[in-house]
Formats: structure tokens, C-alpha cells, sequence
């Protein structure tokens, strides 16, 4: 599903440095996607509230943007690396067909499961009515974005996607600005669900323009829920996993209350959200360089083997395949280790820009190197899933979940000095056992690809047992019954 990352590949081979600044711009917004819409439009939205909305009302806006993204993400996330396989799988046999109907049939179910579980909630809240039916039309917006997003992977035209996040974000921004100066905090909100649901239609639209559209409805994906029951526990535990920190915090006494059913804990959430925007620039990497090389030697190696060849020369492309990670995750480190320095050493101009104090401050410097060691994880996830095993993605993206709940929990017995430090303590504990899974797979690949096969008994005769021999006897007897 790396098909996108080959097309923008082709600008890092043009001559100018405008191509290649331009490839990481574009690889940098389809990879991040909706987290660059949001925190722009926030950004633009929070600089304009202060005129129009009070202190109460600008963090309820905030919030309620935040926890959008937040259980949506939650609520895609047992379809998303099962769709992703079942496209993977179509993509393979070119049976392209299939992408638009299978779309529409994965928007249907998603849209009921997002409408039963976040509709007690909405009519909980205590809010207007306009702002909860408009929140409700932003919650299932998001969450098409969400699955939008996997099947355009495989598109060919990179540039429609970066246009339609561009336009989102414009027209978020505007309509907030404009409605909300209107209307106060319902027109801030229906500003910014418009963009949103600009930004999905268009990615809609551009994957029936892409793919085509045959049939109405394709439920084939439902049967890849039996097939690969494992990669709906590493969607659950992954997603579940990056906000089970946050979400610790919310929800504890120290958390704020911002209104009925809605708590954050701002001295937290800002520090570990401009982390995030620190990890940018390697998402980009991974997308347009790191994975688009390794997907060339994972063809190589693979059709050695199909095509049977020679011990000596699948070893020999196994040998460049891991040469090719190696070099890879060498770059990554340096490049992501200086993009963490230069943002540490500029730290006291980033907090006063984004107004943070000092217990934030030493959050965001923890967490700097925590997005640092989840982004590395995630690349190793990638590698795991294009060798199928789904069981160690389990059991690491189990660790994840479970050291960012448990060593969170204990930050928090020690007091705001530790802050931070549970997330990256159990980033640096997945990506550790990460590397070791992978390592010791890759140093045994031949054996995990041919011996982890199925055995197969065929139900077809060897020629020796279709034509049994028979005796010289029965030869000759046969022979004079045919002369008679």
C-alpha cells in the first residue's frame, strides 16, 4: 500500500531543491493529515477567540475539537489495519473494483457503530442543540477522514489529497472566523465542521474519480475480520495506546473540569501535542524515502523465493533487503535527533510563543524524546506487518498500552516533577523489544518464509499411483483377449 510514496519519490529525482523541498512538504501533510489541519485551524482559531468568546467557552471549544479526534480515532481503530490488509489484498490481484464499493459499505457500518456509541454520550453534554447535532455531523466527518485516508494510499495522485486537507483548513478557518464572530462559540464550532467536511467530501470524491465506481455496496471486508482477528486487537491496543496517557489524566482528580462529561488536563495535553509536530519531518521520511527503499528489496527478496531461486541468491537478497532497513534507521535517528536538538535549544522561544509554564516546559522536553522513540516504533510496526507477523504487532503494541497505563499511573503517584516520563519510559521500552523482534526475525527470515507455510496434502495422484504397473500375466492376457 506504499503506492502514493512512489509517485512522490519522483520529485526527489528532479534537479531543483524546490522538488525535493516539495516532496517533503506533500509526503509531510498526507502522512499527518488531519493533525496538521486541526492544530492549524486551532492555532487560528485560538488567536481570534480571545475577541469573541470568554476564557470557559475558548477551552470548551478546545476540548470538545480534541476529544472529536480522540474517539473517533478510538472508533476506527478496529477496522483500520483490517481494511488496510483486505486493500492490500485487492491491490495485489488488481482487483481495483473493488476499492469505491468497499468504501462506501465501510463508511456505512462505521457511521452506525460512531452514531450508537457517541450519541448517549452528545445527549449527556450539556450543550444546545445546534452545537450537539454539529458536533455529531464533525464526529462522523473525522472519523471518514480516518478511513479515507487508507484507501488513498494506493492513489496515484498525491496532489489531490495535500489540495483537499489545503482547503479544509482554509475554509475551517474562515467560516470559524467569520461565523464565530457571527455567532459567537456555535458559529466557531460550525466554522470548523465545515472545513472538515469539505476536507471529506473531497477526499470522497477523489476516490470514486480514482478507483471508479461499479457497485453500490461490497461487505467482501467483513470476512477479513475472521481472517486476521489479531489485527483488530493491534488497531484497539495501538490507538488505544497513544491517548491511554492522556486519558489517565483527564479523568483523575488532578484532571480540569471544563463542563458536564468533559475533562482535560491542559498542563499535559498542549506540551505533548506540539511534541507530536516534532515527529513531522520523519513521518515524511518514512513515507517518501525509508519505505518506498525497503519496498523495492521486499519485492526483490520475495520474488527470489516464488520464483525458486537459488539458496545463495535469496541469501544474498535478504542480506541487501536488512542492509537497506539498517541504513534507513541510521538516517532516521539523525535526522529526527536533530530536529529534537534544534527544538530543545530553541525551548524557552517555542514556550513563550505557545505561552507555556514551567511544568509544561519540562513536559514538552521529556516528551520531545518520547514522540522521538514512538516514531521509530511505528516505523518498526510498518516493517513487522509487511512480513505477517501479526503476533508480535500484538504483543508489542500490548506493551505499549499497557507501559504508557501503568508507568503513567505511577507519574502521577510521584507528583508533576515525572510528568512526561511515563509515556517515554514505555516508548523506550516498545521500541527496544521492538528492534529485538525484529532482529531476531530478519536474522532468521529464511526459516520464519519457508517453514511457517501450510503443509498441504494435494488431493491429486502422483502419475506412479494413477498408473499402477501390472503384472506380465495380466499383460498378456489382456493382449490375447484383444486378438480374439
Amino acid at each position: 500500500m506504499a503506492g502514493i510514496a512512489f509517485r512522490l519519490q519522483k520529485l526527489l529525482s528532479g534537479e531543483s531543491y524546490s522538488d525535493l523541498v516539495r516532496a517533503y512538504l506533500f509526503s509531510g501533510v498526507i502522512s499527518t493529515g488531519p493533525f496538521i489541519v486541526v492544530i492549524t485551524t486551532i492555532a487560528c482559531i485560538k488567536a481570534a477567540l480571545q475577541f469573541r468568546l470568554s476564557i470557559e467557552e475558548g477551552h470548551l471549544l478546545m476540548s470538545l475539537i480534541v476529544y472529536v479526534f480522540a474517539f473517533s480515532m478510538l472508533g476506527v481503530s478496529p477496522f483500520y489495519y483490517v481494511v488496510t490488509r483486505y486493500l492490500a489484498d485487492k491491490y495485489f490481484f488488481k482487483q481495483i473494483d473493488a476499492f469505491s464499493s468497499s468504501y462506501l459499505s465501510v463508511l456505512y457500518v462505521i457511521f452506525l457503530l460512531q452514531t450508537i456509541t457517541a450519541g448517549p454520550y452528545l445527549l449527556y453534554l450539556d450543550l444546545n442543540a445546534n452545537a450537539k447535532w454539529v458536533l455529531y455531523c464533525l464526529y462522523l466527518m473525522v472519523s471518514g477522514i480516518w478511513i479515507a485516508m487508507i484507501y488513498l494510499s494506493a492513489a496515484r495522485s498525491y496532489l489531490w489529497i495535500v489540495t483537499a486537507f489545503s482547503i479544509g483548513a482554509v475554509v475551517g478557518i474562515a467560516a470559524s472566523l467569520l461565523m464565530g464572530y457571527q455567532r459567537g462559540f456555535n458559529g466557531f464550532i460550525n466554522g470548523f465542521a465545515l472545513g472538515q467536511a469539505v476536507c471529506f467530501f473531497i477526499l470522497t470524491l477523489r476516490i470514486f474519480n480514482e478507483f471508479g465506481y461499479t457497485t453500490a455496496y461490497n461487505f467482501d471486508f467483513f470476512s477479513y475480520f475472521k481472517k486476521h482477528p489479531n489485527l483488530i486487537l493491534i488497531g484497539v491496543a495501538y490507538y488505544l495506546g497513544i491517548w491511554i496517557d492522556k486519558f489517565i489524566f483527564w479523568f483523575s482528580p488532578a484532571g480540569d473540569r471544563i463542563a458536564k462529561g468533559i475533562y482535560v488536563f491542559m498542563n499535559y495535553d498542549t506540551p505533548i501535542f506540539l511534541a507530536f509536530i516534532t515527529v513531522i519531518p520523519s513521518m515524511a521520511f518514512f513515507l517518501v524515502q525509508m519505505e518506498t527503499s525497503f519496498v523495492k528489496y521486499y519485492h526483490t527478496y520475495f520474488e527470489s523465493v516464488r520464483k525458486r531461486g537459488s539458496l545463495k541468491e535469496i541469501r544474498e537478497n535478504h542480506i541487501a533487503m536488512t542492509g537497506n532497513l539498517s541504513e534507513h534507521f541510521q538516517k532516521y535517528a539523525i535526522l529526527q535527533g536533530l530536529v529534537s536538538g534544534i527544538v530543545v535549544i530553541f525551548i524557552y522561544e517555542i514556550a513563550n510563543a505557545f505561552s507555556l509554564n514551567p511544568y509544561q516546559m519540562g513536559i514538552f522536553r521529556i516528551c520531545i524524546l518520547g514522540a522521538f522513540l514512538q516514531m521509530g516504533f511505528l516505523m518498526i510496526l510498518n516493517i513487522i506487518f509487511y512480513f505477517d507477523f501479526q503476533k508480535d504487532a500484538l504483543r508489542l503494541t500490548v506493551i505499549f498500552l499497557v507501559t504508557n497505563a501503568v508507568f503513567t499511573r505511577v507519574t502521577m503517584a510521584l507528583g508533576y516533577e515525572t510528568y512526561g516520563f511515563g509515556y517515554t519510559a514505555a516508548c523506550f521500552i516498545t521500541i527496544l523489544m521492538s528492534f529485538l523482534i525484529l532482529n531476531h526475525k530478519l536474522k532468521h527470515l529464511e526459516y520464519w518464509v519457508f517453514m511457517t507455510q501450510p503443509v498441504i496434502i494435494p488431493k491429486f495422484k502422483l502419475e506412479s499411483e494413477t498408473h499402477k504397473k501390472t503384472s506380465p500375466d495380466k499383460k498378456l492376457k489382456k493382449v490375447s483377449t484383444i486378438l480374439r
